[in-house]
């Protein structure tokens, strides 16, 4: 991390501290940066403030130096909670909640993160939906961009973190070791039946800056089948509960 985003962070870290005085709970950094996989071009910072008090008068006391940080320094808005939401959200935020939980670093107030549970069986819910919907987009990206290389290039450089981050909760939902870095996801998916890392390995490339050799054409559809393979390698391998439907014997009473 540049020391340009280093005396970025250590500043808003100060004009928060004293702008919500003893109603800060905590603020931790996490994503990339607190990975040490911060891109400058496509990462951001982020942020989570942790409050005692939500309330109106809380949010404007903290305002002006949430303003400084998104308008005069340009970074993402934090996300801001309170311990009670933080722990309660953890069903339908499991993949973000178990991220936050593995990487963090507090840069003020106390720990409320590392002792949150994570409810598996949403996780792996959440972790489907999030597989299906990013292969649908993909779809449409594709067809409203096909002749388009420039475009299908970006979408594949912007989307491969959320890819591999989804990618590494396969992993834990399969019940594999966990990986750390990028790197080391691409790494260990390759030990996954019918999924071809390498289409994974040259969309983070593009993302770093790299120069790839094969047809971005070609390539944006290799993403998209391994990212359907894996679908169906979690559909099969970890099957989600079957909830009852709903009972349809009565019609909804008429008004009127």
């Amino acid at each position: 991390m540049k020391t340009a985003i280093r005396e970025d962070l250590s500043q808003f870290t100060e004009r928060l501290q004293i702008a919500a005085g003893s109603n800060l709970d905590c603020l931790a950094l996490y994503g990339s940066a607190a990975r040490s996989e911060f891109n400058e071009r496509y990462s951001d910072l982020n942020l989570l403030i942790v409050l005692r008090d939500t309330s109106r008068t809380a949010l404007d006391q903290i305002a002006p130096a949430i303003s400084w940080w998104t308008h005069h320094q340009q970074h993402r808005p934090p996300l801001i909670t309170t311990e009670q939401e933080l722990r309660s959200s953890a069903d339908v935020f499991a993949i973000e909640t178990l991220d936050l939980i593995t990487t963090h670093r507090i840069l003020a107030g106390r720990d409320l993160i590392s002792s949150i549970d994570v409810p598996m069986d949403l996780h792996r819910i959440q972790l489907e939906h999030e597989l299906r919907t990013l292969l649908l987009k993909l779809r449409q990206h594709y067809l409203v961009s096909q002749h388009d290389e420039r475009e299908l290039q970006g979408t594949l450089a912007k989307s491969a973190s959320t890819a591999i981050t989804l990618f590494r909760h396969a992993l834990i939902a399969l019940g594999r070791p966990p990986a750390e870095s990028k790197r080391e996801v691409i790494t260990a998916v390759a030990q996954l039946e019918d999924i071809d890392p390498a289409p994974l390995q040259a969309a983070l490339d593009l993302r770093e800056g790299r120069r790839i050799e094969a047809g971005i054409d070609t390539l944006y559809h290799r993403y998209m089948d391994a990212i359907a393979a894996l679908v169906r390698l979690i559909d099969q391998a970890v099957p989600k509960p079957r909830a009852q439907r709903p009972d349809r014997t009565s019609s909804p009473e008429r008004i009127g």
